[in-house]
C-alpha cells in the first residue's frame, strides 16, 4: 500500500472519529506530498521536538497570560489531590520520554497509536490521548512484557 493511501486512510478515520487534529495533520501531509515538498524522513525527529515545544507552550500559556496567580498554583499543588496529580504528571513525563524514544526507534509505532486512538474515539466514545503519553504507556507495557518473558 502506498504511503499516500495510508495517510488518506488515516484522514478518513480521523473524519469518522471526528478528530480534527488528525484530519488537519493528515491533510497537510497529503498536500505536501502532492506538491512534492514533503520533508525527508531524517527531519521526523525535528518535527517531534517542534511538536513537544508547541505542546509545552500551549500548557504554559494560561500561566503566562495571568489566568493563575502564585497563590492559586500553591493551593492547587499542596493538597492530597494536587500531590496525586503532581505525581501522575511526573510519571506521565517519564513515560512520554520513553514514548519519544519508542517513536524515534520505530516510527511505525505512530501508525498503530493513531489507528488505535481513532478507533477508540470513533467507535468507543473515547477521547484521543496525546501520542507521546500513549507511546510512553506502550513502551512501559512492552518493557513489562519483555521482562515477564525473560523470567
Amino acid at each position: 500500500m502506498k504511503s499516500s493511501s495510508i495517510i488518506f486512510l488515516i484522514l478518513a478515520l480521523g473524519y469518522l472519529g471526528k478528530n480534527h487534529l488528525i484530519i488537519v495533520s493528515s491533510a497537510v501531509l497529503l498536500i505536501l506530498k502532492i506538491l512534492g515538498i514533503l520533508p525527508q524522513s531524517s527531519s521526523q525527529s525535528a518535527f517531534l521536538d517542534l511538536g513537544i515545544v508547541l505542546l509545552v507552550v500551549g500548557v504554559l500559556l494560561p500561566l503566562c497570560i495571568g489566568e493563575f496567580d502564585t497563590k492559586q498554583v500553591y493551593r492547587s499543588i499542596f493538597n492530597v489531590e494536587g500531590i496525586v496529580i503532581f505525581l501522575v504528571g511526573i510519571a506521565s513525563a517519564v513515560m512520554a520520554r520513553d514514548g519519544v524514544r519508542l517513536l524515534k526507534e520505530n516510527p511505525g509505532t505512530m501508525i498503530c497509536l493513531l489507528m488505535g486512538s481513532i478507533v477508540g474515539s470513533a467507535f468507543f466514545k473515547g477521547l484521543p490521548t496525546g501520542p507521546l503519553v500513549a507511546a510512553g504507556i506502550a513502551a512501559f507495557l512492552l518493557n513489562l512484557v519483555k521482562k515477564l518473558q525473560s523470567m
